[in-house]
């Protein structure tokens, strides 16, 4: 996910702080840092469900295979980190939308 917000934002290597957003108007941004938002709760409630899953599956008279429980894992894991990628644009978001002189500066560098 990182890489493609990257690409969609010009960007030939990973910049910090979504900088390629500072071009969007505060309307845009209002919009990016509540859909960001929602995108990061719906990860969150993804990862919570597959822990439940797993839990329940463990607790059965049959478990899971080891390898099908790595795979679940991993997949929490990859999951938990778009939670942390969509919460951090919908943070970047807000606060270029609530910093208009930071917001201009950094874009009359790009």
């Amino acid at each position: 996910m990182t890489q493609l917000l990257h690409l969609l934002q010009g960007a030939h290597e990973p910049v910090l702080a979504d900088v390629g957003i500072t071009r969007f108007p505060p309307d845009r941004l209002d919009a990016l840092h509540g859909g960001a938002s929602h995108e990061a709760e719906a990860c969150l409630d993804r990862a919570q469900l597959m822990l439940r899953l797993m839990e329940g599956a463990l607790e059965s008279e049959r478990p899971p295979e080891p390898a099908l429980l790595l795979r679940v894992a991993r997949q929490v894991g990859r999951t938990l980190a778009d939670h942390r990628r969509w919460r951090d644009l919908a943070d970047n978001a807000a606060y270029y939308r609530d910093h208009p002189g930071v917001k201009a500066r950094i874009s009359a560098q790009l």
